[in-house]
């Protein structure tokens, strides 16, 4: 009997021996299967952060592709000399590149343009992050530049006044960026009504300016090909009110060659007046707030510069400007510039900085500073009323300025902006006469007037703007990057960014 009992035992006890080591076995293989995945974890991880870091890099080199180049493109088959397109397959950027404990490759593909060409400005962007065991993630991202130069827009406006920022009648074709500093969330920002508007395109421009531009853009909308100055309102303080027939953007018509809705609203404080967000045409809704937080200031004269080149500092851009001018002190000089008409003939300046009027012709180079408080007009004389320019050049007015007069560029194709006069006050600039035509760029940091039926091709930027009697206010697209290497806040702004962004998978 104890034998038997003794024999039990030794079959209970390996029985227990076995179970412990299936337990051991299980508990063994749970640890490894647990540390498996949680490295696969951490590599999968890692390869996302790899990703990442290679989107990164590549926005970095997409960014100083535009900001090396005096024409950027990403169609033009480089991107800071490394052959990348153009076409509609990725291109490999990078290859496998190292990045803590993994890596990343980088592909980039252009995006057509829909007229058999490709966008300069938008492009795809595919990074593919690698941890070690083979583990992959992969990001694909459509990646767009803009230039936030204050130039590139029609209009650029500071903080206003008691009364709107903006205000009138005025037909604006182009981009309008008004920072509203000062403003609360139930100032006007904008106050648009009657004939008033924003447009993409160029709505009822003079054939005689229209020749002197270069043509606009084109894109395909709604699988139309049209023409388009990729217009947008951004308001960053105080609200949009549109009133009557007063409209931003305009609805979408079949079969015009121009784009009518513009391509974006970004306005934090909202629409009011009578008419609101009814009578808005924005490819992007009206529910954007403003997206450029405190990336844009307003150009001030007064604000503090450093001369990148040599490292000078100055108490002011207005003083750097006064450093390399021609200064104009001189009595009999002041007059001449404070009546300036197309019967004038005058030469003034040196080698380097001059403007000469010849023949109702007028010649600018260089920088020209009217000190003393002068003033600079332009006036008519008799039945003359127009003054043709030439070359690049910036005049500084330490006064008042007045044009009653159209000031032109020569009546040839792309003669603007080829040849650009910059004007720039801290005080106020006044257009006064009924129909003239006007080409340039004009800051006038206190105010700006326009008073009567005036066409304005260029750019204007400035605090308050007062425009009446339904003057038209054309943008041109290369504008900002042809002016004079001396206007003010003249360099572009590029800011790049991630429109859309997804994970592939597999």
């Amino acid at each position: 009997m104890l034998k038997n009992e003794d024999g039990m035992s030794v079959v209970i006890v390996f029985g227990i021996m076995i179970l412990l080591g299936l337990l051991a076995f299980a508990l063994v293989n749970r640890t490894v299967g647990e540390r498996q995945i949680t490295t696969y974890l951490v590599r999968y991880e890692i390869a996302f952060s790899a990703a990442e870091g290679g989107l990164e890099k590549a926005l970095l080199e997409l960014k100083r592709d535009f900001a090396d180049n005096t024409t950027p493109s990403w169609a033009d088959s480089f991107i800071n000399d490394i052959r990348v397109g153009p076409d509609s397959i990725y291109d490999t950027l990078y290859n496998t590149t190292s990045l803590g404990d993994g890596g990343y490759f980088v592909e980039l593909k252009n995006v057509p343009d829909g007229l058999g060409g490709f966008l300069a400005d938008e492009i795809w962007v595919k990074s593919t992050g690698i941890a070690d065991g083979g583990v992959k993630r992969v990001i694909e991202a459509y990646v767009e530049v803009e230039n936030l130069s204050p130039w590139d827009n029609v209009i650029s406006a500071g903080k206003g006044s008691a009364d709107a920022v903006i205000k009138g009648n005025a037909l604006i074709c182009g981009s309008v960026h008004v920072l509203g500093e000062g403003l609360t969330p139930f100032d006007e920002a904008i106050e648009m009504s009657g004939g008033a508007g924003i447009r993409n395109y160029y709505d009822g421009m003079e054939a005689a300016l229209l020749y002197r531009i270069p043509p606009l853009p084109t894109t395909i909308f709604n699988g139309e090909e049209v023409q388009t100055l990729e217009a947008t309102l951004r308001v960053k303080h105080g609200r949009v009110n549109l009133s009557g027939t007063g409209t931003v953007g305009k609805p979408d018509i079949l079969g015009n060659d121009y784009k009518e809705t513009i391509d974006g609203v970004y306005v934090t404080d909202g629409y009011g007046g009578t008419a609101g967000v009814g009578n808005i045409y924005s490819d992007n809704g009206t529910e954007s707030a403003y997206d450029l937080e405190d990336i844009v200031q307003f150009p001030r004269l007064d604000d503090p510069y450093t001369e990148p080149k040599t490292g000078t500092d100055y108490s002011s851009y207005q003083e750097y400007l006064k450093s390399i001018a021609y200064v104009v002190t001189d009595a009999a000089e002041l007059t001449v510039l404070s009546n300036i008409t197309p019967n004038s003939t005058f030469t003034i300046g040196d080698a380097t900085n001059y403007i000469s009027m010849d023949s109702a012709t007028l010649a600018i180079n260089g920088v020209i500073y009217i000190d003393n408080g002068g003033d600079l007009n332009m006036n008519i004389a008799e039945t003359k009323k127009t003054i043709t320019y030439t070359g690049k050049g910036d005049i500084l007015v330490t006064g008042n300025v007045n044009i009653n007069v159209n000031l032109l560029t020569p009546y040839s194709p792309n003669s603007f902006p080829t040849n650009i006069l910059g004007v720039m006050t801290p005080n106020n600039i006044t257009f006064n006469a009924a129909n003239i035509n006007v080409m340039g760029v004009f800051l006038g940091e206190d105010r700006i007037t326009v008073k009567k039926q005036t066409d304005f091709v260029g750019s204007i930027v400035s605090n308050y703007l007062d425009l009446q009697q339904t003057p038209h206010i054309y943008q041109v697209p290369v504008l900002a990057t042809n002016l004079s290497p001396n206007m003010i806040a003249g360099g572009p702004v590029w800011v790049i960014g991630v429109r859309t962004w997804r994970e592939l998978k597999g």
